[in-house]
């Protein structure tokens, strides 16, 4: 598909208009350079409901949606076992394409995705939000600026109770991804290994609890404390390094450094003897902006100027494979090691 220019409205539309894919919907509504065409969903209730209250066409079908409606991009916002077909048919019609996360439900059909996208020359990236969190986005600057000194630990605690509308996966996959891509997006290091133990208590299909170890090339070790069984919904990144720990809450999108004392200090004697001590706390200024309308508009300007994706098809790729990783590892109670 040959990309729109910069100045023009860009036709969207949204495949799987349920609690997310209808979020997505009403996002491009409300977005100047986009024009929701229509929404397309298997249920046909759900896809008169949503069309009619966003006043655009409704589809039960959406290849009749592509077929019609020629869009300029897609979101895919479906249970994760029909990713692949889906986004198969959306990249066939030379549509651009952003899946919810996870990329696919296998390793193999996110690979299939990511080469016929790029066969076709379409513009294709995965919905991992937390990356577009304005919490997030300062952390990144402010560790890639050396704030921190170097990164010991990426201690990540995403609680809450369990999800009605999660049917399909596990704690894993559904909420670990995200903490497991963050933690990849911030150290820019990829994992060489993991442990994992896991547990079913209440959602009896897949597992609900999860707390699991990574190790980064970068030496840096990440946490992972998740579960679907905590009755208040906590979403929490704490990194710590040699000049202190930064805390990011990605509901509130406040961030705060605590500092240690000692990195006042030159002398390595000095610091050697004093080691870590309690400093000034600093809660910093962020922009508060939805993470889905910073996802949406991102993605928008990447087809309309021609350029790579914040997030690619590699990137939800890495995701899913090391997510993959930890729920084996939960079953077999053994460190995975990792191949890149």
């Amino acid at each position: 598909m040959i990309s729109p220019l910069a100045d023009e409205k860009l036709r969207v539309a949204v495949i799987g208009v349920g609690a997310i894919g209808r979020n997505h919907a009403r996002v491009y509504n409300e977005i100047e350079m986009a024009d929701l065409v229509a929404v397309s969903d298997n249920d046909p209730a759900t896809a008169a409901r949503v069309g009619g209250q966003l006043h655009v066409p409704h589809y039960t079908d959406y290849r009749e949606l592509l077929e019609r409606e020629k869009p300029d991009v897609v979101t895919v916002s479906v249970p994760t076992t029909l990713h692949h077909k889906i986004a198969l048919d959306v990249i066939a019609a030379g549509v651009n394409l952003l899946v919810e996360k996870p990329i696919a439900a296998t390793e193999a059909e996110a690979i299939e995705m990511i080469s016929a996208a790029k066969a076709k020359a379409v513009k294709f990236t995965v919905g991992h939000i937390e990356r577009f969190n304005p919490a997030i986005s300062e952390l990144k600057k402010r560790l890639d600026a050396g704030e921190l000194g170097r990164v010991f630990q990426i201690h990540a605690r995403r609680l809450g109770p369990f999800p009605a509308r999660v049917a399909d996966v596990g704690v894993v996959i559904d909420l670990a991804i995200h903490d497991y891509d963050i933690m990849r997006y911030l150290t820019g290091s990829e994992a060489v290994r993991v442990f994992a133990e896991t547990a079913r208590r209440i959602h009896t299909g897949h597992e609900d609890i999860l707390s699991g170890l990574v190790r980064f090339q970068s030496d840096v070790i990440g946490v992972l404390d998740i579960n679907w069984l905590t009755p208040t919904k906590i979403r929490e990144l704490m990194v710590t390094g040699e000049k202190g720990m930064f805390v990011a809450n990605y509901i509130t999108q406040d961030l705060y450094f605590y500092e240690n004392d000692y990195a006042h200090s030159n002398w390595d004697a000095l610091r050697a003897i004093s080691g870590v001590s309690e400093g000034a706390m600093t809660r910093l200024k962020i922009e508060r902006k939805e993470p889905l309308r910073n996802e949406i508009e991102s993605f928008l300007h990447a087809v309309t100027e021609n350029r790579e994706p914040a997030v690619s098809g590699a990137d939800g790729l890495a995701a899913l494979k090391i997510v993959q990783m930890i729920v084996d590892a939960g079953k077999d109670s053994e460190v995975k090691q990792a191949s890149n």
